[in-house]
């Protein structure tokens, strides 16, 4: 498979999103006031919240690799950590995080591509299953403290559970899942995709669901440690209601900008101003989360990118003759 190359004009398109986003943001949020809450932060929070990086990765990559390890048990987790870090590059320049798929396939050629793409799928589904269950249950608390909260709310939490639990029935049993959903649903991309989860062994759903469960505490409590070091004041069950449904709006909202940049800031500012913090400091915590999470890997990831190039290319040529 060859490698993939991000075309110029998409790479262009999500930065420009990106940067007017944020540029829409500064211009709610005062710039001089972001400014001041950096250089107030408690660095000791913000390096707990890099600690934990490690972890997460660690974690995504211990998850896939049990996954692949299915179907190719020789697979050794370097191989696996290598494909995952490898593919951060490509996925941050591509909608949605496409990239990561032909990524880690490329990387790791033990299993077909489209194996590697329907497990990297239903890894994906498994995060957003825990993305929903804690944005859902956090929304209980936020909606009581609300004055007047808006009744679309209800309408929301109820839609929300419905479609949260279709999601993990699916996950866990996905002969099922494909049976109904294709027979009420009958068109092809909506039976691929319920298809990618017959990749996962059954006996292997509940430890992704748990596992993707651990992964999302891990990131949620780096966000709230950011925030917390940048607004040393804000209460912590606050900011983890405030973090749990920052999560829970950007797994409703397509990936348009690179990596989410904007997005996520956007939800950061109106979920956490809502529980008393200050924009600027929601503002610093959301963009320090997308350096650590995505923007670090990736630039880690770089150099594994560039030396599967190079590797590629010096494979001798079949002859064809």
């Amino acid at each position: 498979m060859p490698l993939p190359t991000t075309p110029r004009w998409l790479f262009a398109l999500k930065g420009v999103l990106a940067v007017v986003a944020v540029v829409a943001l500064v211009h709610v949020v005062e710039p001089s006031e972001v400014v001041r809450a950096v250089s107030h932060a408690d660095p000791r929070w913000a390096l707990l919240a890099l600690a934990l990086v490690p972890v997460n990765i660690g974690l995504e990559a211990y998850r896939w690799g049990r996954l692949v390890r299915r179907l190719a048990p020789e697979v050794r987790h370097r191989d696996v950590l290598r494909a995952v870090v490898g593919s951060y590059p490509l996925g941050l320049l591509t909608p949605g995080r496409l990239g990561d798929y032909v990524g880690r396939a490329v990387y790791l050629r033990a299993i077909p591509a489209g194996a590697s793409a329907a497990l990297t799928f239903g890894e994906r589904m498994a995060t957003l299953a825990a993305c929903l269950v804690g944005g859902l249950v956090a929304l209980v608390p936020y909606l009581h403290g609300q004055e007047a909260a808006s009744p679309l709310w209800t309408a929301v939490m109820a839609i929300g559970w419905v479609a949260t639990l279709v999601l993990i029935g699916m996950i866990l049993f996905p002969g099922l899942a494909r049976t109904t959903i294709g027979t009420l649903l009958p068109f092809a991309p909506i039976r691929r995709a319920v298809g990618a989860f017959a990749q996962i062994p059954q006996e292997e759903s509940v430890t992704l669901l748990l596992l993707s469960g651990v992964r999302y505490v891990v990131f949620s409590a780096q966000f709230a440690l950011l925030a917390r070091a940048v607004a040393p004041a804000a209460p912590w069950m606050e900011l983890c209601i405030g973090v749990a449904l920052i999560f829970f709006a950007k797994s409703a909202i397509p990936q348009v900008t690179l990596g989410d940049l904007g997005v996520r800031e956007g939800a950061a500012v109106y979920f956490l101003g809502s529980v008393g913090m200050s924009q600027a400091a929601a503002l610093d915590a959301s963009l320090a989360l997308f350096g650590l999470n995505l923007l670090l890997p990736a630039l880690v990831g770089v150099p594994l990118l560039l030396q599967l190039r190079l590797q590629r290319r010096a494979e001798p040529t079949p002859d064809l003759a």
